[in-house]
C-alpha cells in the first residue's frame, strides 16, 4: 500500500452533508440505468472525488443489485502510479465491484504529457467499457471541478459553450467512432470537502496525488488561482450559477440547432451529410455556426468542433460565394444546386488516414455533440 499517500481518515471529521444528497444521487443512478443499461463503469484513480463515486455507487449496487466495475487507468508517470492503481481497484473489490488495472505504455517522449494523458486515458476506458458492453463511464468531477473549469475557460475567453461548464451527461470525445459511449458525472453538484469529509465517517481511506502541487500543470495554476479569489471575498458560488445560466442559454441554442438540422432534411451520405442550402442559409448566424461545427465534428475524430471565429469566417464565405469549395477541420463545404454537402477531405501527403465514418457513427456524434446522447445509446 502507497502510505505516503494516503490519507486514512482517523481525524475527528467536520459534518459532511453527502448522506442527505444520497437519495438523490441514488434516483440519478436509477435514471440511468435504465437508459443505458448495466454494467456501468467507474473510472477510479483512487483519489477522494473517485473513492467517493465508488462507495457510493457501491452502496447504491447493493441495493438494485447493478453491476458495477472500475478500472484505473495507470498511466505511469510517476514511480508510485502501479501500486496507486493496485490499491484503488482493491479499494473498490473490497467494495464489491469488479475492478482491472489498466497500464499505458506508449506515453509520448517530448511535450504534450497532460493532453496525452487524458486522451489515453479516456480511450482506455472506452476500450474497456466496449469489451464490458457498457454505455456510461462514471466519472468523479465535482462542483469544484466545475468551477475551475469555467474560471480557465473565462481566462482564455471562452464563448458561451466553454462557460457553460462539464455537462452532466456527455460524449465521450475518445471513444471510437463506430462505438460511442458516454461520460456521466453524477457528483458535479457536490463539493470535494464534503465528500471527502463523508469518506472520513465512512471509514473509507483514499490517495493524495502529490502532481497536485505541480505548479507546471495549467490546471493546478487554476486550482490556485481559484483559492486566491476565495481569500479575497470572491462569491465562488455566483460563478457556478453563471455555468448553469449558461448552460440553460446554450441548451436553448442546442434545441434550435436540432430543429434547424430537421428543417434541412439533414440526409447521411458517404462519407459525409447533406441538407438544403436555401433553408440553412436563411437562419440565425449564431445557429448556422453551431451547425456546421456540429456536422464537420461528426465526420472527424477530434474532442471538439472547430474555433468559434473559424466557423463564423465559414458562413461568411458561403454566403460571399456559395459556388465555391471551403474546407475547415479536413471536411469539404460545398454547395451543388439546392443542396449543401460536408464530405471528409481526402488525406493530404504526409498525414495518418482517419477511419471513413458510417452513417450510425455520424449520428452518434451529432446527437453527442448536440448534448442529445439518448438517441443513441439507447438504440
Amino acid at each position: 500500500m502507497p502510505d505516503h499517500l494516503v490519507a486514512n481518515g482517523t481525524e475527528d471529521p467536520a459534518p459532511s452533508p453527502i448522506g442527505q444528497v444520497l437519495p438523490q444521487f441514488f434516483a440519478k443512478l436509477d435514471y440511468w440505468q435504465k437508459d443505458f443499461g448495466s454494467p456501468l463503469l467507474i473510472a477510479v484513480s483512487g483519489g477522494g472525488d473517485s473513492m467517493a463515486l465508488c462507495r457510493m455507487a457501491s452502496h447504491w449496487a447493493k441495493v438494485t443489485g447493478a453491476t458495477l466495475h472500475a478500472a484505473s487507468i495507470d498511466h505511469g508517470l510517476r514511480p508510485t502510479s502501479a501500486a496507486d492503481s493496485a490499491q484503488a481497484i482493491a479499494w473498490a473489490r473490497a467494495l464489491g465491484l469488479s475492478g482491472e488495472v489498466v497500464r499505458l505504455d506508449n506515453r509520448p517522449a517530448h511535450g504534450g504529457l497532460q493532453a496525452w494523458a487524458r486522451q489515453a486515458r479516456y480511450q482506455a476506458l472506452a476500450t474497456v467499457a466496449r469489451r464490458l458492453g457498457a454505455k456510461l463511464i462514471l466519472v468523479g468531477h465535482t462542483w469544484d471541478d466545475q468551477l475551475e473549469t469555467v474560471c480557465w475557460r473565462l481566462a482564455r475567453q471562452s464563448g458561451l459553450d466553454g462557460l457553460a461548464g462539464m455537462a452532466e451527461v456527455a460524449i465521450n470525445p475518445f471513444a471510437k467512432i463506430e462505438a460511442p459511449n458516454l461520460l456521466g458525472r453524477p457528483l458535479l453538484g457536490l463539493k470535494r470537502a464534503d465528500l471527502r469529509a463523508w469518506l472520513i465517517q465512512e471509514g473509507q481511506s483514499w490517495l493524495e496525488d502529490e502532481s497536485n502541487q505541480n505548479l507546471d500543470f495549467a490546471r493546478i495554476r487554476t486550482r490556485k488561482l481559484v483559492q486566491e479569489m476565495a481569500t479575497q471575498g470572491v462569491n465562488l458560488e455566483r460563478i457556478v450559477r453563471l455555468a448553469t445560466n449558461a448552460d440553460v442559454l446554450r441548451s436553448v441554442q442546442e434545441r434550435a440547432t436540432l430543429d434547424l438540422l430537421k428543417r434541412c432534411r439533414l440526409t447521411p451520405i458517404e462519407a459525409g451529410w447533406q441538407l438544403d442550402a436555401a433553408l440553412f442559409t436563411e437562419a440565425e448566424p449564431v445557429v448556422k455556426e453551431r451547425a456546421l461545427g456540429w456536422l464537420i465534428y461528426s465526420l472527424t475524430q477530434t474532442d471538439r468542433p472547430p474555433a468559434a471565429e473559424k466557423l463564423g469566417r465559414l458562413v461568411e464565405g458561403l454566403l460571399a460565394n456559395p459556388a465555391q469549395r471551403r474546407t475547415l477541420g479536413g471536411v469539404w463545404v460545398s454547395r451543388k444546386g439546392d443542396g449543401l454537402f460536408f464530405k471528409l477531405a481526402p488525406v493530404r501527403s504526409g498525414q495518418v488516414a482517419v477511419q471513413s465514418p458510417t452513417p450510425q457513427s455520424q449520428y452518434a456524434r451529432l446527437f453527442g455533440i448536440s448534448r442529445q446522447p439518448h438517441e443513441f445509446v439507447t438504440q
